[in-house]
């Protein structure tokens, strides 16, 4: 008995579901279409990635270099040399950058064995009777480093113009070339490491100068100095004091990625339009239904509506087209309104003259989409533009690079 009751649970159940999947009529379905809307956050971790040009900076700085060898002796001034620094590079996010740095120029010290890099055939000896020689070595090194600005790994990206991380800490490491010249036995080149620990002043929340204070650590192979075998590897360690500037455009846009699920049910569209209809039949004055009611149902639209774009862009993207096409759809169903399209750019970002072109050439993309894809008459679209302005929405600078669509009264 119980196997019976099972089976004709199972046959009911059937029995329900093909009822159900036979009342679809014909062209009743359930359509899903997925839209990518970039919305602004203040998640201090998320950034947008800025075009290549941006970011960019050059830098320079000098101080005092001391060199660490094999078999040293003597005093520690006597190891002391002045050393120069100048480098360009450009920050890929807020935590992570790349720089190309050109350093020199000169080592010497005491060394208690006479090396390939000895000059002189001069003997000196020390307090004690034990003899050493002076060694000086000239060299410039090229350089390719990482840099990591610990401040904004660890606190996050503080923002445009923000009073915030006036005091960064940033490290570095890199590998580079070393070249030696003015030797006695010609020249010599070998690899070299890079360390770095930067300390960085900002004049201003524009961050564009910098004060730097560097310590910086640069090791050879144990050649370096034309004695082998002594120790792991030679060093110069020193002392900077510089500066850094930075080129525009600086600084990085906040967004985040959400999925919006636009769904429509082309049963309860159907259901609409057999209404319609059926109100249409009724002799009465109480209803009036006017000609596009049934598409304008299917794409309500609140006036003004707002179209938005990537920074330092004027195209518009598929996911606002989208959009647009419900825009149109209810612009072409009340021909007796006109409607205004008006562009607008970020003050805090770019030029004047940059913000007036990007303002201007949004409007005219949305009124492009809008008559040549859509199909809405040029007489409804009345175009301005009012270049560069401050924050509309929610102090939101994103929100500020838009096309408004609103209602237009002469």
């Amino acid at each position: 008995m119980k196997t019976k009751r099972v089976l004709a649970g199972m046959m009911l159940y059937c029995g329900i579901a093909s009822s159900a999947f036979a009342q679809v009529k014909e062209g009743e379905s359930i359509t899903m279409t997925q839209v990518d809307t970039i919305q602004v956050t203040n998640h201090k971790e998320r950034v947008i990635t800025n075009p290549f040009w941006n970011n960019w900076f050059v830098m320079a700085d000098a101080g005092v270099n001391a060199f660490w060898g094999d078999c040293p002796v003597g005093k520690f001034k006597d190891r002391l040399t002045p050393q120069f620094n100048v480098g360009v590079g450009k920050w890929v996010i807020p935590g992570f950058g790349l720089n190309l740095q050109f350093t020199g120029f000169r080592s010497k010290g005491d060394k208690g064995v006479q090396g390939l890099y000895t000059r002189g055939s001069q003997t000196y000896t020390d307090a004690d009777g034990n003899k050493y020689w002076k060694e000086k070595i000239k060299w410039w090194d090229l350089s390719f480093n990482a840099m990591f600005n610990l401040t904004r790994l660890i606190g996050g990206y503080e923002g445009i113009s923000s009073s915030k991380h006036l005091n960064q800490f940033i490290a570095s490491i890199g590998v580079g070339a070393t070249h030696h010249y003015d030797l006695p036995y010609g020249s010599a080149n070998e690899w070299s490491g890079h360390l770095e620990l930067q300390y960085s002043r900002f004049f201003s929340t524009k961050k564009n100068l910098s004060l730097d204070v560097k310590l910086r650590g640069l090791f050879y192979e144990t050649k370096y100095d034309g004695v082998f075998n002594h120790q792991l590897f030679d060093e110069n360690i020193s002392l900077n004091v510089g500066m850094t500037y930075y080129f525009k455009e600086r600084g990085w846009g906040r967004t985040m990625t959400n999925t919006t699920i636009y769904k429509q049910d082309d049963r309860q569209i159907s259901y609409l339009n057999d209404e319609i209809n059926r109100l249409r039949s009724l002799k009465t004055d109480t209803v009036v239904i006017e000609k596009g009611t049934a598409e304008v149902l299917q794409n309500i639209v609140t006036f003004p509506y707002l179209v938005n774009f990537v920074i330092d862009k004027v195209k518009v993207v598929n996911r606002e087209k989208v959009n647009l096409k419900a825009v149109a759809a209810m612009i072409k169903a009340t021909p007796e309104q006109k409607y205004l399209i008006c562009g607008y750019a970020d003050k805090h970002t770019g030029s004047v003259k940059r913000n007036l072109w990007l303002a201007e050439n949004r409007a005219k993309n949305v009124y492009k989409v809008l008559t040549e894809e859509f199909g809405v008459s040029a007489d409804q679209l009345v175009l301005d533009d009012k270049g560069g302005v401050d924050n509309m929405y929610y102090d939101d600078p994103q929100l500020s690079r838009s096309v408004i669509i609103s209602k237009y009264n002469e």
